[in-house]
């Protein structure tokens, strides 16, 4: 997915959040991508969000230099909680969004909430397309 990223984007990024929620393997699936983005971007900080149950392998990564843990469901009836992870990725100030899922998810929830929060660059790959939710939508 990153290699179809158009490098001019990657020129000013310095602070990058890669999402993926979900299980163990999930996470671990996307290891050689966090290890892509690394190469990328080489001097650029690097968070992790995932959920509680890959907290664990998100430590033991070295290409991310931290991480952030997202238990809920996303747009659950109780908005509160998305209002909370907009609020604190907004004061995190992140340049890019890397939204990682798999064929049967969109990653459309999540950039809308990078979007709310004010990150630029929001990419994802998918196969329908959601306007500009995406600034870069991989299909």
């Amino acid at each position: 997915m990153l290699d179809q990223v158009d490098p001019h984007l990657w020129q000013h990024v310095c602070k990058v959040i890669a999402i993926r929620l979900g299980s163990l393997e999930e996470v671990t699936a996307i290891a050689p991508a966090l290890q892509k983005l690394r190469q990328l971007l080489p001097y650029a900080v690097i968070t992790l969000m995932t959920s509680q149950d890959s907290s664990q392998l998100a430590e033991q990564l070295p290409w991310i230099n931290g991480f952030l843990v997202y238990e809920e469901t996303l747009f659950t009836t109780n908005g509160e909680r998305e209002l909370t992870l907009i609020e604190m990725l907004s004061h995190q100030a992140f340049d890019a969004a890397v939204i990682f899922t798999n064929e049967q998810e969109s990653p459309y929830p999540l950039a809308y909430i990078c979007y709310l929060a004010g990150i630029p660059i929001r990419i994802g790959q998918s196969r329908e397309f959601g306007g500009g939710v995406l600034s870069q939508w991989i299909r």
